[in-house]
This record gives structure tokens, C-alpha cells and sequence, in this order.
């Protein structure tokens, strides 16, 4: 009796031929999945480089990188995909960072216009996408924009994430901002200290948001005249920066122009005056002299020169 024959192998060369094309078309169909797959991860990888290189306050480095991955993810994955959608986000964030606003409110609003239709008024990443824009038209002095717009997501935010959600208590923070431009100092001061209470206790005293919060605060009582209050937030806001970031990250030198500004209003003048020249310098080789930071510094260090000028011809 003739042994019976393996049907998975060819019997034949005509069956190899046909097994090796088999293998081949299979070979054909699983590839675009692994090179998309390839792809993905090696696009999270080069974004995840270029938002460290933001992090470390290195915008315009970080920008050109963020571009790079977002050409490509567009290429690879389409305008609607939602690392895509990362990539624009982050953009924009940066954008604003180095004081590109229009720019970065123009990405912000594509970018939130796509996540409403896609993904719906409520997914996070739409509601994280409004509180990115109101921050961009605070940014712009756009104060009573901004806190329409972060009522509004705030009151999505409470009922679908919780009071003390990060995303909850980030726009909590964003509207102190807007209320401080307005001129309602008291309203401000109010939501700064509710948003840093619960921070201090679910982050903790030195992460970066409960310092941002702080420095938030330190603005809200230097313009209702609590300057004292005001300066130990910001040399505290300092402090905690240097720790965390060096020297010469911008948020360090945002805290010292601050610093600089409470400092002058206390007629700490030589003080206030060792503060600005810092934070002009420091922003100057980290921002560069066309961003609207560097260029508040000099104007701050020109007014404490003439008013230390005039104090020394008295």
C-alpha cells in the first residue's frame, strides 16, 4: 500500500511553484500591516524625542523636530489619524511657547474642529484641545474668550473626568489666569488657592504644575497690592524651578522676571535690578530677541536703570 501523501507538501513541481507563489502573496498581505506597525513605533519614538527636547525648553529645536513627525504621520496615517492629531497638538503648545500665537491658535482650532467631529464634544482629547486654545487667547490677551471657553469645558470636565482630575484642575488653573486679566484679582486669588491646596496634596509641593499654580497665585496678589504675600510665592516658585529644571529653562527665567517685577513694586530696586538682567540675558540666548518674553524683560530692566538713576540723583 502506497503511503499517503502529506498535503502540505507539493507533490509535485508544479505544486512547489504554486506552494512558493502561495507563500509570497501571504508574505505581500502581511507586510504594509508590520511596516505600519514599524512605522508607529518608530514616529512615537521621534515625537517622544522632540517633546523632550521642548520640555527642556529647546522650542525652536523641538519645533523643526515636532514638523518632521507630523509630515510623516500625516503621509503614513492620513490628517485625521489621532498621532496625528498629537503631533498638531504638540505643535501648537510650542508654538505658543515661543510666543507664535496666532500660529498656534490657528493649529489649536484645526486641530479641535477635527477632535469634535471625530471623536465627539466630550472625549478628553477634544475637551484637552479647548483648554489648549483658551490657553493660547490668554496668551493673546483674549481674557474673557478664554474663560468662556474653560467654563465650558470645565463644566464637561468635573462631570466626566472629576473635580480633581489633572485635566479638570489644569483648566481650573487657566481660568485664575483669565480672571487675573480681567481685572477680578479677588475671583482669581479664590480659584488659585482651591487648585493648590488639592495639587499640593495629589501631585505634590514640587511638580511642576503645583509651581505653575504658585506662580499663577504670585500674580493674582501682586496685582491686589499683596506684595509681600506675592514675593514669597515667587522666590518660592524660583526656588523650586532651579530644582527641577536649572538655570536657564524658561519657566526658571519667567520666575525671575516675576521676581524682578514684585522686587521693583517694593523698592528693592539693585535687587530687582540683578533679577531682570538675568532673566533679559537668560531669554535672549533661550529665546531669542524676537520673542515677546525677552522683549518685556528689556523694557522691565530699562524701567528699573531710570528708576534707580533717579533715585541716585535724589
Amino acid at each position: 500500500m502506497s503511503p499517503r501523501p502529506n498535503p502540505f507538501l507539493p507533490a509535485s513541481a508544479h505544486g512547489l511553484k504554486i506552494t512558493r507563489l502561495l507563500l509570497a502573496a501571504l508574505i505581500l498581505c502581511l507586510a504594509p500591516a508590520c511596516h505600519v506597525a514599524d512605522t508607529r513605533e518608530s514616529l512615537t519614538q521621534q515625537s517622544d524625542q522632540a517633546i523632550a527636547l521642548v520640555e527642556q525648553g529647546k522650542y525652536a529645536e523641538g519645533e523643526k523636530a515636532l514638523r518632521a513627525v507630523l509630515a510623516r504621520r500625516t503621509q503614513a496615517f492620513g490628517p485625521e489619524d489621532p498621532d496625528t492629531l498629537k503631533s498638531r497638538n504638540k505643535l501648537a503648545n510650542t508654538l505658543r511657547a515661543e510666543g507664535k500665537y496666532a500660529e498656534a491658535e490657528q493649529e489649536h482650532r484645526a486641530v479641535l474642529a477635527i477632535r469634535e467631529r471625530v471623536l465627539g464634544a466630550e472625549h478628553p482629547d477634544t475637551l484637552k484641545s479647548r483648554n489648549n486654545l483658551a490657553v493660547v487667547l490668554n496668551a493673546q490677551g483674549k481674557h474673557l474668550k478664554a474663560e468662556g471657553e474653560l467654563r465650558a469645558v470645565l463644566a464637561i470636565q468635573e462631570r466626566v473626568l472629576g473635580a480633581e482630575h489633572p485635566e479638570t484642575l489644569a483648566s481650573r488653573s487657566n481660568l485664575a489666569i483669565a480672571l487675573t486679566g480681567e481685572g477680578k484679582h479677588e475671583d482669581a486669588e479664590q480659584e488659585g488657592r482651591a487648585v493648590l491646596a488639592i495639587r499640593e496634596r495629589v501631585q505634590g509641593a514640587e511638580h511642576p504644575d503645583t509651581l505653575q499654580t504658585r506662580h499663577n497665585l504670585a500674580n493674582a496678589l501682586e496685582d491686589q497690592g499683596k506684595h509681600e504675600e506675592a514675593e514669597r510665592e515667587d522666590r518660592a516658585v524660583l526656588a523650586g524651578r532651579e530644582r527641577l529644571l536649572g538655570a536657564e529653562h524658561p519657566a526658571v527665567l519667567g520666575a525671575g522676571f516675576n521676581l524682578a517685577l514684585v522686587l521693583r513694586t517694593r523698592g528693592k530696586l539693585p535687587e530687582a535690578y540683578t533679577f531682570s538682567v538675568r532673566a533679559e540675558e537668560g531669554r535672549q540666548r533661550v529665546l531669542g530677541i524676537e520673542h515677546p518674553d525677552f522683549k518685556d524683560s528689556v523694557r522691565l530692566r530699562k524701567e528699573i536703570e531710570a528708576a534707580l538713576a533717579k533715585e541716585k540723583g535724589k
